[in-house]
């Protein structure tokens, strides 16, 4: 029996999880000083000299300012609302990251996943924001948000349709600093392609677009 998911139900759900992160994170990870000041920023709270260039380089963590990280994860992709008479399935992600900022960091990533023996494909490549919403000793809980496009291309009562879509995504995770160069992590991305019409196999007009929810692993290297 299958249990369908409301169209619209997990985008409350996943702006209230970014809710409780947040002000869990920035009320217990960024206390006040004495003089009043946020303690957000890892600079702020180091009180050693400035380190010649050389040692600041072997010094970096991974996503800290100024690393390039690449992670390569794996993990369920489950179907949304219309998309859930296909089957879910697993699938790979190559994600990218530039550290900006102790807070903020450039995040891209692409996807592909194959569901029901191949009657839908989808191929995603989306850019975005990311934020570091704390620093618990090696761990670096996150929200993220971009953009990008997506192309869905399935095969159903004989005819094919495929299509080139604009999205967007939003998602959660946390990562742990295993070394200067290595991290592991976990999250769960909610994408969302915007409807459009397309013209199928058969010459008829057909709808293309959904969403779908992803809880993947990853393991990475900085550079």
């Amino acid at each position: 029996m299958r249990v369908k998911v409301a169209k619209y139900g997990v985008i409350p759900l996943v702006f209230t999880l970014f809710g409780v992160c947040s002000v869990f994170s920035f009320t217990h990870a960024y206390p006040r000083n004495a003089s009043g000041d946020s303690t957000f920023s890892r600079s702020s709270r180091e009180s050693t000299p400035p380190k010649s260039q050389s040692e600041s380089y072997s010094d970096r963590t991974p996503l800290s300012p100024g690393t390039h990280n690449l992670s390569l994860a794996v993990g369920q992709v489950f179907l949304l609302g219309s998309l859930t008479r296909f089957e879910n399935a697993i699938g790979p992600e190559i994600h990218y990251t530039y550290g900006v900022s102790d807070l903020f960091a450039f995040q891209s990533n692409f996807g592909y996943h194959s569901h029901s023996s191949g009657a839908l494909s989808i191929w995603n490549l989306s850019a975005g924001l990311r934020a570091n919403l704390a620093y618990f000793d090696s761990l670096v809980p996150f929200t993220k948000i971009g953009l990008g496009f997506y192309h869905p291309s399935y095969s159903e009562n004989n005819a094919t349709v495929s299509g080139l879509l604009f999205g967007m995504q939003l998602g959660t995770g946390i990562d742990l600093m295993i070394s200067n160069s290595v991290f592991f992590g976990a999250q769960t991305t909610y994408n969302t392609m915007f409807d459009s019409s397309k013209k199928a196999s058969d010459n008829s007009m057909r709808s293309l677009g959904g969403a779908y929810l992803s809880f993947m692993v990853h393991a990475g290297l900085t550079f």
